[in-house]
């Protein structure tokens, strides 16, 4: 089953996701909008994903987590606005609470 957590955690990695290509687009075109996905999925899969390679785990994970997220945050607030940015972040915050430690 499916909790509101998990919702929350998909659609901030997915808003994550989305303000960090489009921070990419609009400084460097295809290959920035390429390169910021790619790094962000490279940091994501290799040390937070469910199956990483080297997985983060105790007290470091919310907190790459959340330094991630906080990247992601920071690029929203230069394409969109801070209040959005700052909306988002508390968002993220909420999903890290909620998902405790690995």
């Amino acid at each position: 089953m499916v909790s509101a957590s998990d919702v929350l955690a998909f659609a901030v990695e997915l808003v994550a996701i989305a303000a960090i290509t489009t921070w990419g687009w609009r400084s460097g075109g295809w290959l920035g909008a390429a390169g910021s996905f790619v790094a962000l999925a490279g940091v994501w899969g290799t040390f937070l994903s469910p199956q990483a390679a080297v997985p983060v785990t105790g007290v470091a994970w919310p907190l790459v987590k959340l330094a991630v997220f906080a990247g992601s945050a920071l690029s929203l607030s230069s394409v969109s606005t801070p209040l959005t940015a700052l909306a988002f972040l508390a968002l993220c915050v909420a999903s890290v609470m909620l998902g405790g430690t690995r």
